[in-house]
């Protein structure tokens, strides 16, 4: 008589690992679609708003921004363009009532004079996609497709860790010779990177290996980059950057295709040497070394006194760059490959380039409606310079308590729309302790 072999069960952790592996992305235009719903959002937010000060007015900011962007990565990711189409209907009706029909509206607030807009949209835009998709990425109405690849692919989680190097290196450039700062950043991340990987370990806690690796995570990545590359960020120009950055992908290339790169982290060797369990960290670093120079060059131009305060020329120019780098990215798509995230071949860097100069565009064309139609307002809302003030703390929390829920709940079991509830609520929870924590945001009357 024989007898039936009944598999193990899965853990919750084996399952939740297996939940998050093992996808090969979406299109890139998808991608752009899923976040592009900010951008009419912003021109909405500065129009109700109008900078009012006080937490219930920070409140219906974080609502008109944060909610749509939930939306488009959970329930209404197969809606994506309808979405932008509403909401763009609003923003064009909500212009047309407070011009034209000359509804009173006040020029008060709290404005940042020391940062352009564009960049603190850019880098609160990344940072909140980041922070949605961290603990979203773990429910089921989160689409698959959005997942971070395996191999090759475009994917929504995939743009955040080289965003937000590539943001770094814009706003690098503008900050002063100081070693001192740079060593106690660099142990910062060290000691952020080891304790994250003691704690995940310590609480048994679900590990996507093929990410970095065994034991690297990003806080690593940020230290590495902050060590080799702050002295080049204080004495490169913008053809310098842009130099290093070519040649940085050239040579990363050439290992990937003729020197057993790519083979090296898609092939079975075992992870039993540090070097071969964290090899996706090692092979992937030159592509986010060049991400950063790439935008080292990008911020040395956009704060150049030429540009800084000519929003006509600033916005021609990234529309520009935007077209060419969407040429160039077709171009590597068909002759060198697909992007891929483990790799962090030239394509993906280019991608991830285009994707943030693209962003910028947007921005500048929202800031210019804004203050063409109602002059004194600005489109930048006070939900990203809070996150633009902290961006690793807003990662940090979005870390720990994505670990603290998963810990309390199977979400793999939590079925709509609590967990859309519960994606918007951490959100949304984020983004005022951020400001809570943040001095001279709009939460208090200036005085």
């Amino acid at each position: 008589m024989s007898s039936t072999v009944i598999p193990p069960v899965p853990t919750v952790r084996e399952a939740h690992e297996a939940f998050v592996s093992g996808h090969s992305g979406s299109s890139a235009v998808e991608l752009i679609q899923a976040v592009w719903v900010v951008f009419p959002a912003l021109v909405v937010t500065a129009i109700v708003v109008q900078r009012r000060v006080g937490w219930w007015w920070f409140m219906g900011e974080c609502v008109i921004i944060v909610l749509p962007l939930v939306l488009s990565f959970t329930s209404m990711a197969n809606y994506t363009m309808e979405m932008w189409l509403a909401m763009t209907a609003l923003a064009a009706s909500s212009l047309y009532l407070v011009s034209q029909l000359h509804i009173p509206y006040t020029k008060s607030g709290y404005v940042d004079k020391k940062r352009i807009g564009c960049v603190t949209s850019l880098r609160g835009m990344l940072n909140l996609v980041t922070t949605v998709a961290i603990l979203a990425v773990d429910f089921r109405s989160f689409p698959r497709r959005f997942a971070k690849t395996e191999e090759y692919g475009y994917s929504l989680m995939d743009m955040g860790a080289i965003g937000f190097v590539i943001v770094n290196g814009v706003v690098e450039g503008r900050k002063r010779c100081n070693l001192w700062i740079v060593v106690k950043d660099v142990v910062m991340l060290t000691v952020l990177g080891v304790g994250r990987l003691w704690l995940t370990r310590m609480a048994d806690y679900q590990h996507h290996i093929t990410e970095y690796g065994l034991h690297a995570n990003f806080f690593f990545t940020l230290a590495f980059i902050k060590l080799s590359c702050s002295w080049w960020a204080w004495r490169l120009k913008i053809g310098g950057a842009v130099g290093v950055a070519v040649c940085l992908c050239v040579c990363h290339h050439l290992w990937l295709t003729t020197g057993g790169g790519e083979a090296l982290v898609f092939g079975p060797a075992p992870r039993d040497t540090l070097f071969l369990a964290n090899r996706e960290w090692v092979v992937s670093m030159p592509g986010y070394l060049a991400s950063y120079f790439m935008g080292l060059a990008l911020g040395s131009y956009i704060f150049s006194s030429s540009v800084r305060n000519n929003t006509p020329k600033l916005t021609n120019m990234m529309v520009g760059l935007a077209v060419c780098l969407f040429g160039c990215v077709l171009a590597l798509h068909n002759y060198l490959g697909p992007p891929s995230r483990r790799l962090a071949n030239p394509t993906f860097v280019l991608f991830a380039m285009f994707f943030s100069i693209l962003a910028l565009a947007h921005y500048l064309v929202a800031e210019t409606l804004v203050s063409s139609f109602l002059p004194g307002l600005s489109a930048v809302p006070v939900v990203f310079h809070a996150i633009n003030q902290r961006p690793l703390l807003c990662f940090l929390l979005a870390n720990v308590t994505t670990g603290i829920i998963n810990k309390t709940i199977n979400t793999l079991t939590v079925d709509y729309p609590w967990d859309v509830c519960i994606i918007a609520t951490y959100t949304l929870g984020i983004t005022a302790w951020l400001a809570a924590c943040t001095r001279n945001t709009a939460l208090t009357p200036s005085g």
